[in-house]
């Protein structure tokens, strides 16, 4: 049978600095694809899948999957040798590792990663996540000198995965993954002379960044210090002063966990600012876990001293509501529905200020799009 596959980036034959790889996949298994790449038979990147393609879908109506087949990721090839040729294959691991694409490419010059202003050593902050031993370096990349763990280096990141993970490189993402709220900006300005963790930074715009903060993210992207998709984080006891985090704990596996790793690696007297996803649609798929109400979040946040919890103005329900109303759009195949849709949205659009006002305070809390949770380490 024949594959249900199409690579449309990278075009030529030649390959330099950050490569884009995007296109569409149909699994022929029904089960959700883990699409990776390999280069020379080793594994470098993870594709992400499951990008809406209404093109793809009117091509193939009768494949369920067809409407999210689209995949997109980067590879860094700046690690490996100019003028020399490159085997680069797209294997599916959910398919038995199944090879989709294969392809020699010729790797062309390749600049050093853009580098930032820090006003710390990162490695000076870190230890080994699982038996929190010093770490040590050894080329190519980092390793525990007492368990062995390795930790290995992509585009000079330090990247702590899951075991046999493949790293998921964003380093050519021009668009930021969210702007930082009014809040979160006064944290860290308030907090200049100490080290602030943005845990879940996504992509920060280079206007933004700051030299004290820490950008953590499970995807690497431009500006991302450090990856780590482990339930431990690979940091020192008592690291720093604060905690910033948003749009991230829905994403999690264990928020208790990651809710005591944070505690953890706070200052005691350290603040904690969160805020998650109530009645919001799935996003970031897969790894979209747990919406919580805002008693589920004071639960998850029960290590620390709350200081104020509740709702912020981008978090009311019409927030919400259009989300879903965005989400689901796609994926109805009724024109009369389609066009209602499409009308409840312009008239929730237009009219979302009064919409949120006519709901009162209780309301507001029944059909939130998100808490938010800020706290201190006693």
């Amino acid at each position: 049978m024949r594959v249900k596959f199409n690579l449309e980036t990278p075009v030529g034959n030649s390959l330099q600095g950050i490569v884009r790889l995007s296109g569409w996949y149909i699994p022929e298994h029904g089960r959700r694809p883990e699409l990776y790449v390999a280069c020379n038979g080793k594994r470098e990147a993870a594709l992400e899948w499951g990008s809406i393609r209404p093109d793809v879908s009117s091509v193939y109506p009768a494949q369920s999957q067809s409407i999210i087949s689209g995949f997109q990721g980067d590879l860094w090839v700046g690690e490996h040798l100019q003028g020399q040729e490159l085997d680069v294959a797209v294997l599916d691991a959910a398919g038995q590792n199944r090879e989709l694409f294969r392809r020699t490419y010729v790797i062309g010059a390749s600049s050093a990663p853009v580098t930032r202003d820090r006003s710390f050593n990162l490695f000076d902050l870190l230890v080994c996540p699982e038996c929190r031993s010093p770490l040590s370096k050894q080329d190519p990349g980092w390793v525990c000198p007492r368990c062995a763990m390795p930790v290995h280096l992509r585009a000079g990141v330090p990247h702590f995965l899951h075991e046999l993970g493949t790293p998921c490189l964003h380093l050519s993402e021009q668009t930021s993954t969210h702007p930082y709220s009014s809040d979160v900006l006064d944290i860290l300005g308030r907090h200049r002379a100490g080290l602030v963790l943005d845990f879940g930074a996504g992509h920060t715009p280079r206007e933004l960044l700051r030299p004290h903060v820490v950008y953590l993210d499970a995807v690497q992207y431009q500006w991302t210090d450090l990856v780590c998709t482990r339930g431990r984080l690979p940091f020192r006891d008592h690291t720093f002063d604060a905690v910033v985090s948003q749009a991230v704990f829905e994403h999690l596996e264990d928020p208790h966990q990651t809710a005591r790793e944070l505690y953890r690696i706070l200052r005691p007297g350290g603040l904690i600012h969160l805020d998650t996803a109530f009645m919001q649609p799935l996003h970031g798929d897969p790894w979209h876990f747990f919406n919580m109400t805002q008693h589920g979040l004071r639960q998850v946040m029960a290590p620390f001293q709350e200081i104020r919890c509740g709702i912020k103005s981008y978090q009311y329900p019409s927030a919400g509501l259009l989300m879903q109303l965005e989400a689901i759009t796609p994926f109805i195949t009724s024109r009369k529905w389609r066009k209602t849709i499409a009308k409840w949205h312009k008239e929730l659009q237009a009219g979302a200020g009064e919409f949120d006002d006519s709901l009162g305070e209780f309301g507001r809390t029944t059909l939130a799009a998100g808490f938010y949770f800020e706290g201190r380490r006693p």
